[in-house]
């Protein structure tokens, strides 16, 4: 279309000249000393012009000469930016696809011909990666020391980020923490960050310090319900398993939701938990406040038995034989209800009762603690017929167990 446009031009600037030349008859007289130059006008005119062209396509070619090695550079330049590209393309895929030598191998032919700085950055991250996963530490220092070297305070977060997750695979857990809470400190709301650093306290025991990252990752993140779960009831069976006074483990349970309080799992923990303390009547209290609470009666028949063998004040005594009973209307038919009943009758010195309960129990499933309470009795009753036949059947299941 130029080209086109500029053949008019000249046409019209030709059929212009011709139609004046053809009306001008002057001529134009020029004098040198005793010589003398006459010219036609129309001539100097033709002269002129042309000569006006040639000067400007000089002029022109000129300017293109001297531009000539600023176009070559930013050819290659363009050149070696869309080769750094599909290496960092590739180098990215494959990561992905799981081929980390061939990723580094790209990810340094495209270090090399980057030109812009971010994209070199991102390079060197994707090569440290591949590197640490292939457990080459030759070349993951190499990389590193590259890495070190870039120190805009933009990529900080990011270099922080990659050398936590790597101490992290290499179960360097102090070093790696250092570095996850140098990125929250850039970062308060990092997702990521406070993922791993969840999982580290997971992995250290540090279960206090799991609840904290916790809490906020279920505050602030989208976490699939199982992984949420799977996380949560980690964590909470972690601190009630570690915690050393009645007061933590009062005020972790309390920060559950009521549906979590009455779920078997949590439930069962924090039974546990106040047995290892040796928190019986609290203990008590628990059993005595969800005893109606149905997902919680799992746990009422081996929980009662437990802490009835643990239990000597009378009013507590008093207190889960209650509870036992209550569960032993809904459950008859049950030889830990049966045995608990037994020990508790025991501990009241109710011995025809107990020993009804544990032969009761025997009937069900025998068991070495119903003998052992059986002897107890008949040595208070003086029954040796009984005491008699209870060490039996106690000495024969010894020898079956063993």
């Amino acid at each position: 279309m130029k080209l086109f446009i500029r053949i008019t031009i000249l046409f019209l600037i030709a059929v212009a000249v011709a139609g004046f030349s053809r009306f001008n008859t002057g001529s134009v007289s020029l004098f040198l000393g005793n010589y003398e130059a006459i010219f036609s006008l129309n001539l100097l005119l033709i002269i002129w012009l042309v000569s006006f062209v040639v000067v400007y396509y000089l002029l022109r070619i000129y300017v293109n000469l001297r531009r000539l090695p600023n176009k070559i550079q930013k050819s290659r330049a363009r050149n070696a930016l869309i080769g750094s590209r599909m290496h960092l393309n590739n180098a990215g895929l494959h990561y992905f696809e799981g081929k980390y030598r061939s990723c580094y191998d790209y990810a340094l032919k495209s270090i090399k011909r980057e030109i812009n700085i971010d994209n070199k950055f991102l390079a060197y991250v994707i090569a440290f990666r591949a590197a640490s996963i292939m457990h080459d530490d030759e070349k993951k220092l190499k990389i590193s020391a590259e890495i070190n070297n870039f120190s805009n305070p933009k990529w900080s977060l990011a270099k922080y980020l990659v050398v936590a997750e790597n101490l992290y695979d290499e179960q360097r857990f102090g070093q790696c923490i250092d570095n996850l809470n140098a990125v929250i400190q850039l970062d308060h709301r990092h997702v990521p960050a406070r993922r791993i650093l969840l999982k580290v306290y997971l992995r250290l025991n540090n279960y206090t310090q799991a609840y904290d990252v916790l809490a906020w990752l279920l505050k602030y993140d989208s976490l699939h319900e199982s992984q949420m779960k799977k996380y949560k009831t980690q964590v909470i069976s972690g601190l009630f398993k570690s915690l050393v006074t009645l007061k933590e483990l009062k005020y972790y349970y309390n920060k559950l939701d009521l549906d979590e309080r009455r779920d078997f799992l949590y439930g069962k923990l924090y039974f546990d938990g106040l047995l290892r303390l040796n928190e019986y009547e609290t203990t008590i209290e628990f059993l005595s406040a969800n005893l109606n609470v149905e997902t919680m009666q799992l746990i009422y028949n081996e929980a009662i038995f437990t802490l009835s063998k643990k239990i000597v004040d009378q009013t507590m005594v008093n207190k889960l034989k209650s509870i036992a009973e209550k569960s032993f209307q809904l459950n008859q038919n049950n030889y830990n209800l049966l045995l608990a009943l037994g020990i508790l009758s025991y501990q009241q010195q109710l011995w025809d009762r107990s020993q009804t309960y544990l032969e009761d129990s025997i009937k069900l499933k025998p068991s070495l603690d119903a003998y052992l309470f059986l002897g107890l009795i008949a040595e208070k009753t003086n029954n040796k017929q009984l005491l008699l036949e209870s060490n039996q059947n106690l000495v024969t299941s010894i020898r079956n167990l063993n």
